[in-house]
């Protein structure tokens, strides 16, 4: 990590933002720390992302996929999100396929829409009429804009990773995220 730790016992409003992403994940995770020495900017990104983890209009599946095309080439997002890709019926070999920058196969006809959209959203270099299009025929406007927020805030979360160099979590903080997580309703 770039940044020292910040110590969360000599801010309230930090000690506040660790709280309520621990009641979201059952962690506090090493890129959550990263923000720390912005307390309410984290409170914001805390929130944002438990929107995009609980609160959209896509299913899990879906959420998912999003998450692991944005931060496929990131290790520190793939410890975290490849595990829920397989809980959410992710296969495999889909999942390489992701890592490659590809779309999956096997995928119903909408993912497959929306596998091709955020590959191209995410490159950053723009997103083909007819890409949209496909997309537009399988997901209402408010899952459309749900789509660009999950992949808006993970490029953000991936950016961060790369840029702050954040440290990997360990593998007992991880599964312990994922048992959080397990356990939501």
């Amino acid at each position: 990590m770039r940044l020292p730790e910040a110590d969360p016992a000599t801010s309230p409003e930090l000690a506040a933002a660790f709280a309520e992403f621990q009641g979201t994940r059952g962690i506090v995770s090493n890129v959550m720390k990263s923000f720390a020495h912005a307390p309410a900017g984290l409170q914001a990104i805390v929130r944002l992302g438990s929107y995009c983890r609980y609160d959209t209009a896509l299913t899990e599946l879906q959420s998912e996929l999003v998450i692991l095309i944005t931060g496929r080439g990131v290790a520190y997002a793939w410890a975290h999100h490849a595990p829920l890709g397989l809980k959410a019926g992710l296969a495999g070999p889909q999942l390489e396929a992701i890592k490659a920058g590809e779309v999956p196969r096997e995928l119903s006809a909408a993912d497959t829409a929306l596998a091709a959209y955020v590959l191209e959203y995410s490159a950053l270099r723009g997103v083909s009429e007819k890409v949209f299009a496909d997309l537009a025929a399988h997901f209402s406007p408010r899952q459309i804009t749900d789509i660009n927020i999950i992949a808006g805030y993970y490029l953000m979360i991936a950016a961060s990773i790369i840029g702050m160099r954040v440290e990997s979590d360990s593998v007992d903080v991880i599964d312990q995220g994922l048992r959080f997580q397990a356990d939501r309703p």
